[in-house]
């Protein structure tokens, strides 16, 4: 199992808290988000719709790359990924 690091923005506070980073122990990405949905179990609406695929204003990156996490992708120890939400607003 390797640890793997979660960085979270601010906009997902209202399911998150405070908490900007977790940590979770798994093999592949698929289980670290199943790892992490289990921690924060609000998440899950935030980040994927119905058929558990992301919805299409959130993207993942593991290590800086994109994912679709698609795959079943190995981590390692230190592999971080990130979740970011697309913002928009209104006119000026």
């Amino acid at each position: 199992m390797a640890k793997a690091t979660f960085v979270l923005p601010r906009v997902l506070e209202p399911a998150t808290g405070p908490i900007r980073r977790l940590e979770v122990e798994a093999a592949t990405l698929r289980e670290a988000v199943d790892a992490l949905l289990s921690e924060l179990p609000q998440l899950r609406v935030h980040l994927f719709d119905e058929s558990r695929q992301l919805r299409r204003h959130v993207l993942c990156f593991v290590d800086g790359q994109g994912s679709s996490l698609a795959e079943n992708e190995v981590i390692t120890d230190g592999t971080e990924i990130t979740f970011l939400q697309a913002v928009s607003g209104g006119s000026a």
